[in-house]
């Protein structure tokens, strides 16, 4: 006796940066037959649906060799029940660690409109009504910001680490430039670095669909969110890139009970707490490794900035909540702003991470992430005594990467 083996994959074509598909909803049923004649039926194996990156299961059919040519194998492509592709040839092999033998179907799939027949495939709903739209500058205006050629052209950039400047997105990562939005942009900043798919997925979900699954969260913004008001300047530019409203605002509204988050100029109702972005990290599978409690008005002491500086390694996120003069030349009493800490608070003359035994009156710098860039504090000509700097400390949220 002798076995032959069958995989395939398909290859979605016809797609563009803001269509999405989920090959899991789509089904297959593989058939083993004959090679020659009416080609009959040998096996016929059960309906399987596609895995999500559109890959079949393994199969594998034993034959006697002496009695019938080698078997063919052939499948179906099932969408809710309806066979929307028949009779797709797939490459048998002898080898079952053959990986490199995957048949690849190139499958042409919609637009993303409507229609009503029965074995379309849809890739999305969008209907005449767009989900996202500027109060100034509506559907159809030439400076419409939410235009779908625009969220697609920032979009690629973005997941290129690159600048979409005609789109007025000036940095490579999330940015809420003068909004209240730091605490969302902190989380997607390590989102798109840890998983750039799930991040894209979400911003196409919203764009489309108008509310999206950040994981086990579903994210489901208001009206006024979506259609925010004193966003755009008479020029068109846009207060808050057009891929960070749809996708930082809608994580900041989810979060609100009562007050909608409509305006970059929104403040209270933008404004993050810590077991906020606990729960986001939470929702994509990171574990929490430290949670602070909410205080405005007690900084942290040195020994717990030592601390937290411990843990800034290649396996976590460290989220900081500090008032804004550390990074800038404003100050206020309480916290204002959140960072992400992406190198080790350390002494300037060094080099080296601080320590418990590190003076008070050291000279310190740190690398963070804020407003879209990677920065050192130093480069802003902020010089910070390591008492000093403390005292710029509130609160932090500690979780691994996101994988």
């Amino acid at each position: 006796m002798t076995k032959i083996y069958a995989n395939f994959v398909i290859s979605p074509v016809g797609l563009d940066a803001c269509s999405t598909i989920d090959l899991t909803k789509y089904s297959y049923k593989l058939q083993f037959c004959e090679a020659n004649g009416q080609q009959k039926i040998l096996r016929a194996e059960s309906e399987a649906n596609f895995m999500k990156g559109g890959e079949s299961r393994f199969h594998c059919f034993e034959y006697d060799e002496n009695k019938i040519e080698t078997p063919l194998a052939k499948c179906d492509i099932y969408c809710n029940g309806v066979a929307t592709d028949k009779n797709i040839f797939v490459r048998v092999f002898f080898d079952n660690n053959s990986s490199n033998k995957w048949t690849v179907f190139k499958k042409k799939f919609s637009e993303g409109v409507l229609t009503n027949k029965s074995n379309f495939d849809k890739i999305c709903h969008i209907s005449k009504r767009r989900v996202f739209v500027d109060s100034q500058f509506p559907v159809g205006h030439i400076l419409d910001p939410f235009e779908k050629s625009k969220i697609e052209r920032q979009l690629k950039a973005r997941l290129s680490n690159m600048l979409s400047p005609n789109d007025y997105m000036n940095t490579p990562y999330p940015d809420q430039k003068q909004s209240s939005l730091c605490g969302p942009a902190t989380f997607l900043y390590a989102l798109l670095k840890d998983n750039p798919y799930l991040y894209c997925q979400y911003v196409k979900d919203l764009w489309n669909n108008g509310e999206a699954m950040l994981g086990t969260m579903k994210i489901n913004p208001s009206y006024g969110c979506c259609h925010p008001v004193k966003y755009t300047k008479h020029s068109g530019e846009t207060l808050v890139p057009a891929i960070d409203w749809i996708s930082m605002a809608s994580l900041r509204d989810h979060e609100n009970l009562t007050l909608n988050y409509s305006s970059p100029e929104d403040t209270f109702s933008g404004a993050t707490l810590p077991d906020a972005i606990a729960d986001w990290a939470g929702s994509v599978g990171s574990k929490i490794i430290y949670k602070s409690e909410t205080s405005f008005l007690s900084s942290w002491p040195i020994e717990q900035v030592v601390w937290l500086n411990n843990y800034i390694s290649p396996d976590f996120h460290v989220a900081v909540l500090i008032n804004h003069g550390l990074i800038s030349d404003s100050w206020n009493i309480t916290p204002t702003h959140w960072i992400m800490w992406t190198g080790k608070l350390i002494d300037i003359q060094s080099n080296n991470p601080v320590n418990k035994k590190t003076s008070e009156n050291t000279l310190v710098d740190l690398e963070v992430f804020s407003w879209g860039n990677i920065f050192c504090i130093s480069q802003y000509g902020k010089k910070h005594t390591l008492r000093d700097f403390c005292k710029y400390i509130y609160g932090a949220v500690i979780f691994k990467k996101i994988t």
